[in-house]
């Protein structure tokens, strides 16, 4: 990585920073708006040297002498002065974001030398949209101790028999139901309820830390090798402030589907918008990674949300969690459930058991054959309508703000129409 350094930096070398010699950068992952993501190998020791760095590594068990795998995220070349502002912004909140186990997090960082790069967990399995997608393919032509997986209905004793661990002595005679889950690749409905119960506790998380995620979706969640998520990609996240505002970045495309009608409109996020947004996210996890409001542009979808349209339910959705995506959809943004309340949900769920969700797929929905955000090239209108988005000015705002609001604009109104009234009355009297 070293032979990529271009110049040098007066920023402030901290507790975070490890010098870019240190890096071997390797396989290109991915790329967002104004970096690109690589696998990179790093030692233990040159991690330890930095003092942040190593007090997240001792919460992993790492050998010293071992060299480990993470990602590496790079300023592209040629980044204007906002985008430099932009990714030293994300680098600066993910160091104060604390660990968590479904947090993708921090490991370090390179500020010194040009480019500047964050350096962050590595999880194996990639973007849980495009996991979610590669499991409905094999669920789409496998079958199962005979059966079609599409239409095959999971239970939980069923799963806890595909999750039974084969003796090594097994031969070829097993039987299908005996080979262990992880072996052929499938998922199970108790798989994503447990993706809906991490997401829930990462971002209940960031929410009691002040933090407004404001890009939650199944794209920026990463999966483990155990199927354990995180969430990720910090970049238009912000900590919750109620004295002050400030004006959007253009560096990057608005998730119109996935923002709340407030978000929208008045460029309000608070917790309540993350909330509407992992509802989007729910929808993504049940569908296996269908897209949300496939057959709707970005304008048309922002008249049908005003007056009241919430998508379908997914034909492989069951009424009560449907019913979790409709309260997180909620028009009032106080009536939504918290991150908390989210979790103890998800809780409950797994401990009853019960079937919320089935395979019986149709690959022939609209919702499967329609280009996902990142694949999508933007609308013809969507320059003019985020332009009149991002003329508004930005509110990272508190559930508490947003209530002491509600209630001095409901005492206003109350006032209002006392008012009128006692003026109705006394003309009545006249």
């Amino acid at each position: 990585m070293s032979r990529n350094c271009i110049g040098f930096d007066l920023l402030p070398k901290d507790d975070w920073e490890i010098f870019p010699e240190s890096i071997s950068l390797e396989n290109k992952i991915g790329e967002g708006a104004f970096g690109t993501v690589f696998v990179a190998k790093i030692s233990v020791k040159d991690i330890s040297k930095a003092g942040k760095a190593n007090q997240i590594l001792s919460m992993f068990d790492i050998k010293e002498d071992s060299v480990i795998n993470v990602a590496a995220k790079l300023l592209k070349d040629g980044a204007n002065q906002s985008e430099l502002d932009d990714f030293q912004e994300e680098i600066s909140l993910m160091k104060g974001i604390g660990y968590h186990k479904n947090i993708v997090n921090m490991i370090g960082c390179s500020t010194i030398k040009k480019p500047l790069c964050l350096i962050v967990e590595f999880m194996e399995n990639g973007d849980l949209l495009q996991f979610l997608r590669n499991k409905r393919s094999k669920l789409s032509t496998s079958k199962l101790n005979g059966e079609s997986a599409v239409n095959f209905m999971y239970t939980q004793s069923y799963q806890q028999t595909l999750e039974t661990t084969i003796s090594e002595s097994c031969t070829s005679e097993c039987m299908p139901y005996e080979i262990p889950l992880d072996k052929i690749g499938l998922i199970t409905p108790n798989d994503l309820i447990s993706f809906a119960w991490q997401v829930a506790a990462g971002m209940e998380f960031l929410s009691c830390n002040k933090l407004v995620h404001r890009d939650l979706a199944a794209r920026n969640i990463l999966v483990g090798a155990e199927k354990n998520l995180k969430i990720s990609d910090f970049g238009l996240t912000r900590r919750v402030n109620d004295e002050l505002n400030y004006m959007s970045s253009k560096n990057r495309r608005l998730p119109i589907k996935w923002m709340s009608v407030e978000a929208i409109f008045d460029q309000v996020f608070t917790a309540c918008s993350d909330v509407w947004s992992y509802g989007i996210l729910l929808f993504e996890i049940v569908t296996l990674g269908g897209t949300p409001y496939p057959s709707i542009n970005n304008r048309e979808l922002l008249t049908l949300l005003k007056s009241g349209y919430r998508m379908d339910r997914p034909e492989n959705c069951s009424e009560p969690m449907y019913d979790i995506m409709l309260h997180c959809w909620n028009e009032d943004p106080l009536q939504r459930p918290t991150f908390t309340e989210l979790r103890e949900r998800f809780d409950k769920i797994m401990s009853q058991g019960d079937s919320y969700l089935n395979f019986d797929i149709d690959e022939k929905n609209v919702y499967y054959n329609a280009a996902s955000f990142n694949s999508l090239p933007a609308e013809t209108d969507d320059a003019a309508l985020e332009e009149d988005i991002f003329q508004k000015p930005v509110y990272i705002k508190s559930v508490e703000e947003i209530k002491k609001s509600t209630e001095e604009k409901f005492t206003s109104l109350n006032e209002r129409y006392t008012n009128q009234l006692s003026t109705l009355c006394e003309e009545l009297r006249n």
